[in-house]
């Protein structure tokens, strides 16, 4: 894995976790009448900021629900030693830690855990792959026009 890969698999990470956190269970009476509980209003009032906003947060929700898929099929330790790098990340400072694992420990799982990672969001296609340019006698037009002879020729 590239360090380019990794930081993506980082950044995927941390908002899946700002995303995981943001839940609170809805605790006592609802706020409104069954039978109205699915209604929408519609966008036709909201500006392109606003949609963009939407947009993004929906982005945002569908990404983090494929890494909580990934994360999920991960050991104890792994997932242990994610939330430890997350919430010290989060924070700003290195205060969180486990019990169970030292903090070398800790930092190794979390390695683990980005390479064990890095297949499973490729293929679900949440990393973008390096681009591959080839050049043959200069310049990649050229490549791909002899490319595209040596085909059709």
């Amino acid at each position: 894995m590239t360090l380019d890969e990794s930081e993506q698999v980082e950044t995927l990470l941390i908002e899946w976790h700002r995303w995981q956190s943001s839940y609170f269970p809805a605790l006592g009476a609802g706020r409104c009448d069954p039978t109205c509980r699915e209604y929408r209003s519609g966008n036709q009032w909201l500006d392109a900021k606003e949609r963009a906003e939407i947009a993004d947060a929906k982005i945002w929700k569908a990404n983090s629900e494929i890494v909580e898929v990934c994360v999920d099929t991960l050991t104890w330790q792994h997932r242990a030693a994610i939330q430890v790098s997350m919430k010290n990340k989060r924070v700003g400072v290195s205060v969180w830690g486990n019990a169970r694992l030292s903090a070398e420990e800790s930092h190794r799982l979390y390695q683990e855990a980005k390479d064990l990672l890095f297949p499973m969001l490729f293929s679900r296609g949440l990393i973008k792959p390096e681009p591959i340019v080839k050049s043959v006698g200069g310049s990649a037009s050229s490549a791909v026009s002899m490319a595209w002879r040596g085909v059709h020729e």
